[in-house]
């Protein structure tokens, strides 16, 4: 009877400690989308459509698998980082209206998204690959970059998956962050 009481106390600590749904990745603060969008290339204004998100890992696939993921960690998926992109490049003015397609595209392959010192670690490193290039079939590549960031999370959060997930989290948006100073310096 006792390991029945503890599991059921697990869960409802761990269920106490983390959102239901998680939000998403947040993108610029407005303050830095606005001061930024001063400095982006008047070429790329209104002309990046979002291509290709790679790596990452598969979602998991049944009810238990992904209520297992969402309590013992989160892993590095291509939806909230094509949401997180999206949402930073329509803060730039850079994104391309869907119907009209842009005149440019950018890729991304995430290339590693950990959580340091586990389970309780407090800092996390992304690695991504971004390409900007022309539209169509042997676009001329205009920017390759392979970004690594890392991010700590606040204290107080105690729950390891908590931790982990929001170290991962802090890594992608210092990454995301650093895509938006390079689009604000690069010239077409």
């Amino acid at each position: 009877m006792r390991p029945t009481l503890v599991l059921v106390l697990l869960a409802t600590l761990g269920g106490c400690a983390m959102p239901v749904r998680e939000p998403p990745l947040q993108g610029l603060a407005p303050v830095t989308a606005l001061q930024w969008r001063s400095f982006m290339d008047e070429k790329l204004r209104g002309q990046v459509s979002l291509g290709e998100v790679k790596g990452g890992d598969a979602e998991a696939e049944g009810w238990l698998r992904a209520t297992l993921d969402r309590v013992w960690g989160s892993r590095a998926l291509r939806k909230p980082v094509a949401d997180a992109l999206e949402e930073q490049l329509d803060q730039l003015r850079l994104l391309a209206n869907a119907a009209q397609g842009g005149r440019y595209v950018l890729d991304v392959e995430i290339l590693s998204l950990e959580a340091g010192g586990l389970p309780f670690g407090s800092e996390g490193e992304a690695e991504l690959r971004y390409r900007l290039r022309e539209a169509g079939e042997g676009g001329r590549l205009l920017f390759e970059k392979r970004l690594r960031s890392a991010g700590d999370l606040m204290p107080g959060l105690l729950w390891p998956p908590a931790r982990q997930r929001a170290a991962k989290e802090s890594a992608l948006r210092a990454n995301l962050l650093r895509l938006g100073a390079e689009l604000a310096r690069l010239r077409v």
